[in-house]
């Protein structure tokens, strides 16, 4: 089903006076050798960051690291993909969310991101990969319907999926997905304007607030939860540039900040430790990933 592999990562660090290698002000960047045509995916489980992406194989890659900069014990697992993976942890376990060449939604789970088992295979089906996400003692998968409308399933076990939900918002690319602050938050860009809106949920089933904000993307944006906000990421409409914002409370929005760097993929964000992570792949195909102490990047 997979196969480990040596490291085959290189890395691009930035340094400053004083500080460790691959820190600047705050900032620990990586650029790894491995390549995609699509975005990454981050998640953490107990002391590890976990990245896993699609190779241009289409094969479901993963690899580890214990800050975000040195990244090792690649595995590459036998399934196969035409979209990025997801990840997420939930007790005390990794799981990883794809959408399989069929269109079918999959599911598999490890204790340690080495070893992967009890594959589930959905009936569910998308153009586009699915997002996975754990808030209190339930798993939450997210994704976009061959109708373009959003669906969510929750899960107490990652096997057993109920309570579907189809949300009446349509969009051309994938959603994002994270929980915060005791709730769930989507995210995605509509269909025909390219604005960015935002929705919450208390339980999953029924969802509110939804704001649209003035910013565009061609590609889905990502979500993720740091300290006390709430944090937006989106790639640029015509200048490809990354983007950050923050909210407290998935409402107002503030503090945004344009970043040098491109992608023409759907960017990710992830909490760990004391710093948000910021995935990318680069539009020479290389995976990014960029920490803050303070999400200002």
């Amino acid at each position: 089903m997979l196969r480990a592999t040596m490291p085959l990562v290189g890395f691009c660090l930035l340094f400053g006076l004083g500080m460790p290698a691959g820190e600047v002000a705050g900032q620990a960047k990586a650029i790894l050798e491995e390549q995609s045509n699509f975005g990454p995916a981050l998640a953490y489980l107990e002391d590890r960051m976990f990245l896993a992406w699609t190779g241009r194989d289409a094969k479901l890659n993963v690899m580890r690291s214990q800050e975000g900069v040195d990244w090792s014990g690649k595995v590459i697992l036998e399934e196969r993909s035409e979209h990025p993976p997801s990840l997420a942890s939930f007790n005390g376990r990794l799981f990883i969310a794809w959408t399989g060449r069929d269109g079918k939604i999959n599911i598999m789970r490890s204790d340690e991101g080495i070893d992967w088992r009890a594959k589930i295979v959905l009936e569910e089906q998308s153009d586009l990969e699915p997002n996975i996400v754990a808030l209190d003692d339930r798993l939450y998968l997210l994704w976009r319907g061959r109708d373009d409308k959003i669906n969510i399933l929750q899960s107490t076990d990652g096997i057993d999926w109920i309570g579907k939900v189809t949300l009446e918002e349509r969009t051309r690319d994938r959603p994002a997905l994270t929980s915060h602050a005791g709730r769930l938050y989507i995210s995605w860009i509509g269909r025909g304007d390219e604005k960015i809106n935002v929705m919450r949920s208390t339980d999953g089933i029924d969802w509110g607030g939804k704001v649209i904000l003035e910013e565009q993307s061609n590609v889905g944006p990502g979500l993720a939860s740091f300290g006390d906000y709430l944090f937006l990421t989106w790639v640029g409409r015509s200048d490809f540039k990354l983007n950050v914002m923050r909210s407290l409370e998935g409402i107002d929005w503030r503090g945004k900040v344009i970043l040098e760097e491109q992608s023409e993929q759907s960017p990710m964000l992830s909490a760990f430790w004391d710093r948000i992570y910021l995935a990318w792949t680069g539009r020479d195909a290389k995976l990014n990933v960029m920490g803050s102490r303070d999400g200002l990047f």
